[in-house]
């Protein structure tokens, strides 16, 4: 378990109670689970995280949670909770696997869901997570007033400054930079899955820019492609 955390309640007055959740039916069915960071809104100073449970079968959103601080264990308990007890598109029940990015903050969990007989599988990449959250995002864009910029592949006069970005618009995908206003940017790297990369802790463009160059650099890298 990460240090400094909070600790994991479960049972009464909580919303994971393992023999409640033990009554449910299980499905033979996997759910891709994650919170992910959301852009804040002119003037905001507190990051919003989305939680987001999504059935793999048909890649439908199951429940969503919004948090205005980073989740904790017992976050990610309440989210898992209410996938299986009050699902916005199945019947309550069990899934046979978990699919999550690596967290330290999840692991208390772990050993409570093996005694629910759900296996948890940790993940680099959650595509059919991605997508739900992109179109979430989507409709934020759609009502902002202040949209976020899409670059799509064309010729890059900045290709010597930063190649892995270059090469990416190229022959990958298109990048997103988005101005927070007094809260600096967020920038995202994009390809027809989903994101592979997100950074919304930079102050100017100069540092989302390098940021961004630098997890593409490190995704080039994972996968043994050259930087031309």
């Amino acid at each position: 378990m990460a240090t400094g955390q909070p600790k994991l309640k479960l049972g009464k007055g909580t919303a994971f109670v393992k023999t409640h959740l033990k009554q449910l039916r299980q499905h033979d069915d996997t759910w891709e689970v994650d919170f992910r960071a959301l852009p804040r809104a002119m003037g905001e100073e507190t990051t919003h995280y989305l939680g987001l449970v999504v059935a793999l079968s048909q890649g439908n959103p199951l429940v969503c949670l919004s948090l205005d601080y980073t989740p904790t264990v017992n976050d990610l308990a309440d989210l898992l909770a209410g996938a299986m007890r009050r699902p916005i598109t199945d019947s309550p029940h069990r899934p046979r696997q978990l699919l999550l990015r690596e967290n330290p903050r999840w692991e208390e969990l772990f050993a409570h869901l093996k005694q629910l007989d759900i296996e948890v599988s940790i993940q680099n990449e959650l595509p059919r997570l991605e997508d739900v959250y992109e179109a979430f995002l989507l409709q934020m864009r759609r009502a902002r007033s202040d949209p976020l910029i899409l670059y799509t592949p064309q010729p890059l006069e900045i290709g010597m400054a930063f190649p892995a970005i270059a090469q990416w618009v190229r022959s990958f995908g298109r990048i997103e930079i988005g101005s927070q206003k007094k809260h600096g940017f967020i920038v995202r790297a994009l390809n027809d899955t989903g994101s592979v990369f997100e950074d919304d802790k930079s102050v100017r463009l100069a540092e989302a820019m390098a940021a961004l160059e630098e997890g593409l650099a490190k995704w080039f890298q994972e996968r043994k492609i050259e930087v031309i």
